[in-house]
């Protein structure tokens, strides 16, 4: 079971075995989870990956809940073994968290609450240190029960062009003329005027859940949009009903984005949950004014676990008259 566990950040969960068959038996990454959860919490074995599973298990449901009758009654069943096991005392203790010994923020929790205590730490508080140089984060507590907490370190690059980077995520990127039957090669030259079909490929090592996907537009483009009464709008509605839900076989196996935005600048795609592999979006724009143009990195990211994220590289695309 061991070998199934894929950790990432402050989660972790089974990734179970890509076999269509399996299909059949409402076999999923949830109810798998649960299962290994709810086996080693029995099993009185010490494990650090509890809270691991927990925070997994109660971050992928939706509306409360999962997607299904036998995945909500096998999380349930692992949830409360490992509740009745670990988390039985009720919280009286006092916590504290400190950079560098110096205090962040104290709080005393009283009973079992969900409410949370934040505290942002400005960049230029960090760095006022030598390079090289450590500042210990460090949490306490003074009490009975289980302090719960988590720790994000949050910056932007300052450059003008990027590299692509993988933290999780592969995701790339493409532009090429749009021919009704057919495709032509990818480039980043074009007419004003010029329908283009942009392309954003996404490649995951294991399965992601609550993928958002925001891919910025350059200045000299402007997103076809599906409402409008023009000789576009069919091939824009294409484009949204890309991934069909009606396909229940395909979407239960595969998952796939289930809501596109776009807007002036950018176009913005979410997914509840995306598989391992290969997973492809493709929309179009126009180009509308002459002119060469940077466009920044599309970016993708798990909402709940920004830390597992992927961008492209910049790119810079060239509009003529």
């Amino acid at each position: 079971m061991s070998n199934a566990v894929l950790p990432e950040g402050a989660t972790a969960h089974v990734e179970e075995l890509n076999d269509p068959y399996l299909l059949w038996f409402w076999n999923s990454n949830v109810r798998s989870t649960a299962i290994v959860l709810n086996s080693l919490v029995k099993s009185g074995q010490p494990d650090d990956r509890y809270r691991q599973f927990v925070a997994w298990l109660l971050q992928v449901r939706e509306k409360g809940r999962w997607s299904n009758t036998q995945e909500n009654a096998m999380a349930l069943e692992a949830l409360v073994a490992y509740y009745r096991k670990y988390e039985a005392v009720v919280p009286n203790f006092t916590a504290t968290a400190s950079l560098d010994g110096k205090e962040l923020v104290s709080h005393a929790f009283s009973g079992r609450t969900t409410d949370a205590v934040a505290a942002d730490v400005p960049m230029a508080r960090i760095s006022t240190s030598a390079a090289g140089s450590e500042q210990p984060l460090t949490f306490a507590k003074t009490g009975d029960g289980t302090l719960f907490y988590s720790a994000r370190f949050r910056y932007a690059v300052d450059r003008l062009f990027q590299d692509d980077l993988d933290q999780g995520i592969r995701i790339s990127r493409e532009y090429a003329p749009y021919v009704e039957n057919g495709a032509r090669p990818a480039t980043t030259r074009f007419n004003a005027g010029d329908l283009i079909r942009v392309t954003l490929t996404l490649r995951l090592t294991k399965e992601r859940r609550f993928v958002a996907v925001t891919d910025p537009l350059p200045a000299g483009f402007e997103p076809v949009e599906s409402w409008f009464a023009s000789s576009a709008a069919a091939l824009a509605k294409e484009q949204d009903d890309q991934g069909d839900s009606s396909d229940w076989t395909g979407w239960w196996q595969r998952g796939g984005f289930d809501r596109v935005e776009r807007h002036d600048d950018r176009v913005e795609l979410f997914a509840t949950r995306l598989s391992e592999g290969a997973h492809t979006f493709s929309y179009i724009v126009r180009a509308t004014t002459a002119g060469t143009f940077r466009t920044a990195p599309a970016r993708a990211e798990e909402m709940y676990e920004p830390e597992v994220f992927g961008r492209t590289a910049t790119a810079v695309i060239e509009v003529r008259k």
